[in-house]
């Protein structure tokens, strides 16, 4: 605020483009495809070039101005407070980019099928056990999320269904903790047809 405040001109854009990532952000949620922490990282970016600009933003303004002395005091204790987080805020860190390697390998091992064709629309739809994996899937088939089935909400008779192999799949990137959670298997009468470490790929074309 006090950059926009008293900085307008070079805050200005900076503003707009954070406005900006969080319309999209919420277009995404609005339009029900997956949310995850990562699509909100242009948005933090911008918070982070505010955050410098709220702790030395002060320098910018011409000496006398008598904005100056409270910004700076106002900075110093930012800056004294961030250094006070930094341990706990470099461990949730830590373990959030943990988390993200396992869901890349994840999203790579699906990727791996749709490419090998295990994971295909040539039979009908494609259903997976939660909502999680339908914009990868859709971009990769190049099909609409309607070819897409969420086994939580509708049943699936026919076409592939894709598993996850492990409970650390499941627990890792299937499964929300915020999200209501259906219990849901392999449909009757698909069969396997192709796994990797990630997935089970399961399939009936009659």
């Amino acid at each position: 605020m006090l950059a926009l405040a008293c900085l307008h001109r070079r805050a200005l854009l900076g503003a707009a483009a954070g406005a900006a990532g969080v319309i999209v952000f919420v277009a995404v949620a609005a339009a029900g495809l997956s949310i995850n922490t990562r699509y909100a990282f242009l948005t933090a970016s911008i918070l982070c070039v505010f955050c410098g600009a709220g702790a030395f933003g002060w320098v910018k303004l011409p000496l006398g101005d008598p904005r100056r002395r409270p910004w700076a005091l106002a900075g110093a204790a930012l800056v004294a407070a961030l250094l006070i987080s930094a341990p706990s805020q470099l461990r949730a860190a830590d373990r959030e980019l943990d988390k993200l390697s396992s869901q890349q390998h994840i999203q790579d091992d699906l990727v791996s099928l749709v490419k090998s064709g295990a994971v295909n629309l040539r039979c009908g739809p494609v259903g997976v056990p939660s909502h999680a994996p339908i914009p990868l899937l859709s971009l990769y088939l190049s099909a609409s999320p309607r070819h897409i089935i969420d086994a939580q909400t509708e049943q699936i008779l026919r076409g592939v269904y894709v598993d996850p192999a492990s409970r650390e799949v499941e627990a890792t990137y299937v499964l929300d903790p915020h999200d209501p959670h259906v219990p849901v298997g392999v449909p009757p009468g698909f069969r396997a047809v192709a796994a990797n470490h990630s997935w089970l790929i399961f399939r009936r074309c009659a």
